[in-house]
């Protein structure tokens, strides 16, 4: 079977919009968002303005009136910010399998995490110093891969907050790319869900190329599926790395804060930086404060606390 590619290149704040709109459109409602680094710049955090946004639709849908529909809205939406026209590739069964791995290569987050695409041999990628992680990843099609800044920004975080013994909640897990960080960076008890079978399968089978599937518990499921969450909320890391209005809906609604250990942390992640006032305010309103701030281009990560903000508290940019 043949696929149409649907792709658009844009800046973050347009790849957000974008995704929503293109997502009903996709096999499997799965967008694909690709931003680069910046091999130029010393900058872990530097990224290329560019971000690309990809759907893959069957063949037997794709037809003229959905071109033209999608024509439609890309039309619309630049009329309120400049995009460029989608452009539309067919692709053979084989080349859709692998069309996302032409810029995914061995790459460096942050200090110690090294990301290696599962079909590079470990002979063929950079040398990784002793103390390096090296996470091994075949997402799929669908899921984090590393590129998105969101991803490297989650990563980054979990460096620094992870520690031996503590039990750490990855909700929304996608491909397991944080869940499999965690175990790797030496936490006793990783726990993952996410809501797609795809993204269910795909953890489990990245957790065993990686050697820590035994320690990860993963299954299907929404937030509330989270075993003993009223007796026991005690997980001393919680990674939310999903979109800014799930995030703002899981605070006000699902009592997201109450997954956290009063002395944990919770990273917010998937944010636009215009979106981040009200990713503030709800996480406000649920009785928690930001703690630091990660930012990469338009994107913006939260390191939060539970507790309100304490007199002399400030987030560190």
């Amino acid at each position: 079977m043949d696929w149409l590619e649907v792709s658009l290149i844009t800046d973050g704040e347009g790849a957000e919009a974008v995704s929503e709109v293109l997502r009903p459109f996709a096999y499997q409602e799965s967008v694909v968002i690709e931003q680069l680094g910046d091999e130029s710049s010393l900058d872990p955090m530097a990224m290329l303005e560019a971000v690309t946004v990809k759907i893959y639709i069957p063949e037997d849908e794709d037809t003229p009136e959905l071109r033209r529909r999608i024509q439609e809205i890309i039309y619309y939406m630049g009329r309120l910010y400049p995009l460029p026209e989608p452009q539309f590739k067919r692709l053979a069964e084989q080349d859709w399998a692998n069309a996302w791995k032409a810029h995914y290569h061995p790459f460096r987050i942050g200090n110690h995490i090294w990301i290696r695409p599962s079909w590079i041999a470990p002979e063929e990628a950079p040398e990784v110093a002793t103390d390096d992680i090296v996470l091994v990843l075949d997402p799929g099609m669908a899921f984090g891969t590393g590129l998105h800044p969101t991803t490297q920004s989650c990563l980054i975080a979990l460096e620094k907050l992870a520690q031996p013994g503590m039990r750490v909640l990855d909700a929304g897990t996608g491909s397991g790319i944080l869940a499999i960080a965690s175990a790797k960076l030496g936490v006793a008890d990783v726990a993952a869900f996410d809501t797609d079978d795809l993204a269910v399968k795909a953890t489990q089978a990245n957790a065993d190329v990686n050697g820590v599937a035994p320690r990860l518990n993963i299954w299907q499921g929404q937030l509330d599926s989270v075993p003993d969450h009223t007796a026991h909320p005690q997980w001393d890391l919680v990674l939310v790395n999903i979109l800014a209005p799930i995030i703002i809906r899981l605070l006000n609604e699902n009592d997201l804060l109450g997954y956290v250990a009063p002395t944990g942390r919770i990273v917010l992640s998937g944010i636009i930086d215009e979106q981040g006032a009200s990713i503030e305010e709800a996480l406000n309103n649920a009785g928690g404060h930001v703690v630091e701030v990660i930012q990469s281009g338009d994107w913006v990560t939260y390191i939060a606390s539970p507790n309100p903000v304490a007199p002399g508290d400030s987030p560190t940019p």
